[in-house]
């Protein structure tokens, strides 16, 4: 008996441990998307792979991942659901999440994890 108590305990710690780190990551709106990357550059990672890409105030945007080669591609806010879209050549539009971590980093909703990402100023290609 003791032992289910002490597992129980356990497991219910390690969900109140990684409610938190979730409730930290907070949705930025359509205007703070367009405000934080408008003239902007930032530098992340993609399911692993280091990446820069600017965004123009035009809505075109030029993504360069390392060691590949750069593509060019739209972006766009949309104020009814305050999500990030993008577009390819070979997705179309498709919507993402942006979030500001604590600590005031920033990161993309993919799927269930973040890809976390740094704002410089300017084209910095």
């Amino acid at each position: 008996m003791e032992r289910r108590v002490f597992i129980g305990s356990v497991l219910a710690s390690s969900l109140v441990g990684g409610a938190p780190a979730m409730a930290a990551a907070v949705k930025l709106s359509a205007a703070e998307i367009e405000a934080l990357l408008s003239g902007n550059t930032i530098v992340g990672t993609w399911s692993g792979t280091s990446y820069r890409q600017y965004y123009a105030p035009d809505g075109t945007t030029l993504y360069v991942p390392e060691g590949g080669r750069a593509d060019e591609g739209r972006w766009r806010t949309n104020p009814d659901t305050n999500d990030y879209e993008s577009w390819w050549r070979s997705t179309g539009w498709t919507p993402y999440a942006l979030v500001r971590l604590e600590g005031g980093d920033y990161a993309w909703v993919n799927g269930d994890r973040h890809e976390p990402f740094r704002v410089i100023a300017g084209r910095q290609l």
